[in-house]
């Protein structure tokens, strides 16, 4: 790409060689120092572009070789302003445009959401408002990303991260939601509360159900914490029970761990323009690859698309062609010091941690420690400690929709009986 604008600049012309030393013509001006590009074979000759100035040097190189030189194409910058010297009010319209994107660049005038289900989107938008993330806005005066993730996760319930992306002209604004609690089981259906994950017990209140485990205690994720089986005892008779569904409020203190490794770098990758397609033809079901030669480049990135084959009235016949797209990318990389590379970590690796946590969870504390593990790469390990409530609901496994009420009736026909 840049070698494209450098010829522009410069200017270049496009000629056609006819001769039969057409090849010794291009062999001598590259010995010359001539460059010479874009080379194509046409009847009797050959055509190919070299710069402007170099036009010039080639007439001594055509004499020696005896061939004849036709110039076809003019093109660059220079060429441009000589052909559209006097038209002063296109000039001026391309610089106000230029201009005007230049100066639109700098604001932002799309806003977009991502990432909310459950919370109420209001709220998010009245918190980016205040704050200046909004349509028209500079991009200079818009907070850092800490402070807007703080904002958005103090003001609304049931965010565990968000992070603000400046897209060009877009803010994309990325958020997580805490992970609601599953749905309740019928009320009916005897069942256990159990521990959605590890942690220490801090307070409980069981309205039904019997408690396996007190305030203090540390459980795993799956253990019984409540359960629906309660033991019913009467003197001088067998041990029975009673199947119910419990009920209960748990909240423990619970550890979050996510670690990574990172570079020290920041990679791009730019799009050179240069890509190759590999075809596939699938008939129902069978798939075909067709005639494809790989792609020389050294970097590039891949994307599919698959197009099926849909008549109308009938549907899908079975037919699509899967296309496979080799764009070549440029790699450029920018070294990022220690304080940068763990705000990027750190950001990622809570992001991680907001997909386990569960709705109402509150962070207590977080702490980050980081291992240089070679000279361009760092591991990273973060911890938060939250309280949020572990309980969930689990059935108990068998036939027990009858069986609670079977010996509740028992237990009130033995106590008629006995009054």
């Amino acid at each position: 790409m840049f070698k494209k604008f450098f010829k522009f600049l410069r200017g270049y012309v496009i000629i056609e060689i006819y001769g039969k030393d057409a090849e010794r013509f291009v062999n001598i001006c590259l010995r010359r120092g001539i460059d010479v590009w874009d080379t194509d074979p046409i009847e009797n000759g050959i055509r190919l572009a070299l710069f402007r100035n170099d036009f010039f040097l080639v007439r001594s190189v055509a004499r020696k070789c005896r061939v004849k030189v036709r110039l076809k194409e003019k093109g660059g910058l220079r060429y441009l302003l000589n052909l559209y010297r006097r038209r002063y009010f296109l000039f001026a319209g391309v610089l106000i445009c230029v201009a005007v994107c230049v100066l639109a660049s700098r604001f932002i005038w799309l806003v977009e959401i991502n990432g909310v289900q459950n919370s109420d989107i209001n709220s998010i938008i009245e918190t980016l408002d205040r704050l200046g993330i909004k349509r028209g806005a500079l991009k200079s005066k818009v907070p850092e990303g800490m402070e807007i993730k703080q904002a958005i996760i103090s003001e609304t319930d049931n965010i565990a991260w968000a992070w603000l992306y400046l897209e060009g002209a877009k803010a994309r604004v990325e958020i997580y939601e805490q992970t609601l609690p599953p749905e309740l089981i019928d009320k009916d259906t005897p069942c256990d509360i159990v521990a959605a994950c590890d942690g220490s017990i801090q307070r409980m209140i069981v309205k039904n159900g019997e408690e396996t485990v007190k305030a203090g205690d540390a459980v795993r994720a799956g253990d019984i914490i409540v359960s629906g089986k309660v033991a019913s005892y009467r003197e001088g008779h067998p041990e029975e029970y009673i199947y119910v569904h419990s009920i209960a409020d748990v909240t423990a203190y619970t550890s979050h761990r996510q670690n990574g490794d990172y570079k020290l770098y920041y990679e791009s990758r730019t799009p050179t323009g240069r890509s190759r397609k590999k075809f596939a033809l699938e008939l129902f079901g069978k798939l075909c690859d067709l005639p494809f030669k790989a792609p020389s480049y050294d970097d590039y990135d891949t994307s599919e698309k698959r197009m099926e084959l849909t008549i109308p009235f009938f549907g899908y016949t079975g037919i699509a062609m899967n296309i496979m797209s080799y764009n070549e990318v440029t790699v450029s990389r920018e070294t990022l010091d220690i304080e940068t590379a763990l705000e990027f970590a750190k950001n990622d690796l809570e992001e991680k941690i907001s997909k386990e946590l569960t709705a109402g969870s509150v962070l207590l504390n977080e702490n980050t420690e980081y291992v240089k593990t070679d000279d361009e790469t760092i591991n990273v390990t973060l911890e938060m400690n939250f309280t949020q409530n572990i309980a969930v609901e689990r059935p108990l496994s068998g036939d027990y929709e009858n069986k609670g009420e079977e010996i509740l009736d028992e237990q009130t026909n033995r106590s008629a009986a006995g009054g």
